[in-house]
Parts: structure tokens; sequence; C-alpha cells
């Protein structure tokens, strides 16, 4: 079987990159281990931006109707029962915050629960296989890409693939991680939770207005116990540290998690259903290097967080998301093969904060900044004169090279659009008003390198604003430029007019590329030639 992109793990870091690729359209094959998705509910906070990813993805409606209404906040107690003793937020933005830089907002939905919404979305395009109950038992890299075996794990049948890339989405211990002899560096053991997945009224003893977490201090043990709810019908968790080597969870019985469930609810009578019980091991670290030749590190395989804060599914969609393109880009032959090394530097320092922020020391960054903030560094990025730019910035603040480009709410011949809803499929370049010069370089530009690129003229006719107060936040003037790249960051900025916009457009579009202008100016001259000789 050949298939381009080769994906293992199907939980939301390879959902979305079946998703990505199939929206770019790229075959891939998702194989997962595993019978079906997810059984626990893991993750539960979904942060803007994966929020705004989802509203591009057209899923946003449905991932909020299913949402938890619960506050973006950790509410402090003894146990559930108790007095809340302190509140402090788990640096979500509310719907009200968020207006002011976002189309969208974060939810709160159980990972289990999510991860349905991604397979069937990801099932909906032809390009997209998933398979599950499947194992890859073999795997070689070549100099044309990757040849593995994968097993179905029902039926015994084993299965040659090549394909050209390998996305590692297989999870903390990721055993493809293991077999390419790719570290980590960080903790990897913290302790161990015992996770208690149950079914009981705790909305009346917490009170109708739940937050997304509750810290419980009054248990014991060498730090607090967690608990969260995770649907709209009575289903919580509760993590409550634990030891496995002093007491197996095997020599547990029902009334043993019960009881666990009531001293933290401080509820002696609760009524409590039990649904899944299992011993989880925490762990924090970052794989030394995301790419090995042909394979790609993403998700939990290449940056394991601590649960605390929500980093974790957040991080590793935000990075399918940073790659997909890249690879669909080098697939169809509209980039070189380095822009793939952009991967590493633009998504290891994210992974690496992240998991800081996860162990509490992360300072100096707030998880806005974190989230909607990130400024991208490496050959895929122009920088140009703005060489000192910070790591992250706040959502509120102007944009630099290789942040995401802001939010403003557009008309769109009369369609009331944000300029998020501009970027995803190929490059844009964002102009002023004046826009004629730029308009003809881009199409000069985007021919030369044979890529398509766009132009969205913001001020002009076709694309209306209240004000233009837009071009401060964008950091240009009236005949300035921005362009931005499928994932919507910023490759590159012109203040204002070039003194020769095509020339430096396809300067620009071929460093972020990893082409030569040259080499390509011919290839696609030979090509004409052939298709009028051909043809004409």
């Amino acid at each position: 079987m050949q298939v381009p992109i080769l994906i293992v793990g199907a939980g939301p870091a390879g959902l979305c990159s079946s998703i990505l690729l199939s929206r770019l359209g790229v075959r891939s094959l998702v194989v997962e281990r595993h019978p079906s998705t997810s059984i626990h509910p893991k993750a539960t906070g979904i942060s803007t931006r994966t929020m705004e990813l989802f509203r591009s993805w057209g899923i946003e409606r449905r991932v909020r109707e299913a949402a938890i209404s619960a506050r973006f906040s950790s509410s402090i107690r003894d146990n559930l029962a108790g007095p809340e003793l302190d509140r402090r937020s788990l640096g979500y933005a509310t719907a009200a915050e968020a207006a002011a830089f976002s189309p969208t907002w974060a939810a709160v939905l159980a990972q289990d629960h999510l991860e349905p919404m991604l397979l069937d979305h990801a099932r909906s395009y032809s390009t997209g296989e998933v398979r599950f109950s499947t194992e890859v038992v073999d795997l070689e890299q070549t100099d044309s890409g990757v040849r593995a075996a994968i097993v179905d794990r029902v039926t015994g049948d084993r299965t040659e693939i090549r394909s050209r890339y390998l996305v590692a989405a297989d999870g903390a211990n990721s055993p493809i991680r293991r077999r390419l002899g790719i570290a980590t560096h960080g903790a990897e053991r913290i302790g161990e939770y015992l996770s208690i997945l149950f079914r009981a009224d705790i909305d009346s003893i917490v009170g109708p207005e739940l937050s997304g977490l509750y810290m419980l201090q009054g248990l014991g043990g060498p730090a607090p116990s967690v608990a969260l709810p995770t649907s709209g019908d009575g289903r919580w968790l509760l993590a409550t540290p634990w030891r496995s080597d002093v007491r197996p969870i095997s020599t547990l019985g029902p009334d043993d998690f019960v009881a666990i469930v009531r001293r933290a609810a401080g509820t002696p009578d609760l009524g409590v259903e039990v649904l899944d019980c299992q011993v989880v091991e925490i762990g924090a670290e970052v794989a030394e290097r995301f790419r090995d030749s042909n394979v790609f590190l993403v998700g939990d395989a290449a940056h394991r967080t601590a649960p605390t804060g929500g980093t974790g599914m957040n991080t590793a969609i935000q990075s399918v998301h940073n790659l997909m393109w890249k690879l669909a880009a080098v697939l169809s032959g509209n980039a070189g093969d380095a822009l793939l090394d952009s991967y590493d530097p633009e998504r290891r320092p994210s992974g690496e904060r992240n998991v800081q922020r996860s162990l509490g020391r992360l300072a100096g960054v707030s998880a806005l900044a974190a989230d909607l903030g990130v400024v991208y560094s490496s050959g895929a990025i122009v920088a140009g004169t703005e060489q000192e730019r910070p790591a992250v910035i706040e959502p509120t603040s102007p944009a630099c090279v290789g942040s995401r480009a802001p939010h403003v709410w557009v008309d769109v011949h009369g369609d009331r659009q944000s300029t998020l809803d501009l970027f995803g499929a190929n490059f844009v370049l964002v102009t002023g008003a004046r826009d004629e010069a730029w308009r003809e370089a881009a199409l000069n530009a985007g021919g030369a390198v044979d890529n398509p690129l766009g132009v969205a003229s913001i001020g002009g006719t076709a694309i209306r604003v209240v004000s233009d107060d837009w071009r401060s936040v964008y950091g240009i003037d009236a005949d300035g430029a921005v362009l931005v790249r499928p994932d919507g960051h910023i490759a590159w900025r012109s203040a204002g007019a070039a003194a020769d916009a095509t020339a430096t457009l396809e300067q620009v579009m071929a460093g972020v590329l990893a082409l030569d202008v040259e080499e390509r100016r011919a290839a696609v001259a030979s090509r004409a030639g052939t298709a009028g000789r051909r043809y004409g």
C-alpha cells in the first residue's frame, strides 16, 4: 500500500493531522493500535487559538453545543463541599474578554467527547483514512521515504506501507520516538495519580456555577487532588496522588473507589457510580529534536506536559497546524525540503515553554500570550530589520513578523468575516487600500515561483473596515503589505511601498519556501514551453 503520509496515533494530534492534510488535498492514513478513540476524558480545556482552528474547519458549532458551561477558573477548597478558599484563573479568556482579539473563545469539553467529533470530520474527507486496532510493527527509513509494516490486531493481517513521510502521534511513550533513538529532556516521571471517572450529583454540592477545575487541598498526600466536570450529565473525574508500589490498583474494589470519591466530595452518603479507574503516570518532557529525516514527532511524542493548565492537547493541535501545510507544500513541489526544517525551531520552543508552564515554572509569560502570541523564528520567516523580536506577545499587542496575523472584523462583499477567515489554503498578501503595485507583484511573484499567492486588500471596495485602525495592528501604512502563511502566521512585512515590489516579493517567497528563484523560473519556463509545443 502506498500513501503520501502515514500518521501513527488517532488522538487529537493524529486526527487533526488527517483533517489538515485532507483540507489541502493530501491523502493520508491514520493507524491507531487501540480499538477506538479515548475512553477516558484526559484533557478538557480547549484554548482560544484551538477554537479558532476548529472554527476555520467548520466544527466550532458542534464543539460549542457539546461544551460544558463552566468558568475558566480553578476553585481551591479542602474538599468539594467545603467553602472556596481561593479562585485562580486558568488563563483562558471569557467570551467577552476574547472579543477584543479573536472571533471565538475557549471551551470546556472532555477529550473523549471531542475525539469522536474529530474522527467524524476526518472521515468526511475521501482523502483521509483512519484504521483502529492497527499497530506499526516495523519501520525503516529510506532515501525516498518510509517503509512500515502494520498489523491488524483483530485479524492478524499484515500490510506493508510505503509513504513519503511519517507523522508520529503515538503518545508520551512513543514507540517510534524510542525506535529512532530520540532522547527527551525534562522529568520523565513526576508521580502517579489514581484517576476515577464517576457519575454523581456534584453540582448540588459545589453550586450551579461550575469551575473548570477544583483543587482539593484537604485530602492529604504530596500534592492536591484534582476534580473536574467532564460532561453536563453529572460525570466527573477525580485524580488523587497515588503510590502503586504501596497499594496497587488491583487491590482496590468498587467500595474503595466510592469511598475515595465521597471523601473528596466531603459527603459521606453521596451516591456514586464508578465508570472507570486507572493509574496515570505524570511526566513533563520535550524531545531533543522533532524531525528525524522523514519522520516528524507531534503531540505527546514531541512534548509531554503535566495536566495542570490544560496545555497538552492545545500544544499538540497547534503543532500539527504548523507542520501539515509544510508537508503538503513539499509533496506538491511548491517548496523545497528545507522548509520542513522550520518545524523544529518554530514549535519546540512552544513545547518547552508549555512544559514549564504546566509545572508552574514559567514566569513573565501569560497563558494568553503562550496560546495566541507565539512568535516564530526560522528559515520560513523573513524578519528583515525586525531581528529583535520577543518569543511571545500579548494578543492585544500589534503584530510582528512571525506572530499570528491579528483578528479584525471586516466586511467582505457584504459578509461580516474575521481577517482570520482570509487565511488557510495558500499564502495571502494583505495590503492597504493603495494596493496596485502589490497586486501586480503578487501576480508576477506567484508565477515566478509557481505558487498561488492571494491578495486581500483591506480598505478597498471588496474588503471594507470601519476605520483604518487595523493598519496599526498589522504594522503597515496604506501602501504596505504583510505576507501571511497558510497557518495564519506572518512570514514577512513591508511597512510601506517597496522600490521593486515584484523582485522583493519573489525573494521573500523563495526564501520562505526554500526555493531557488532562478531555478524555479527556468522550470516554469520549461513547462510553459513544453505545454506550448504540445497544445499550441
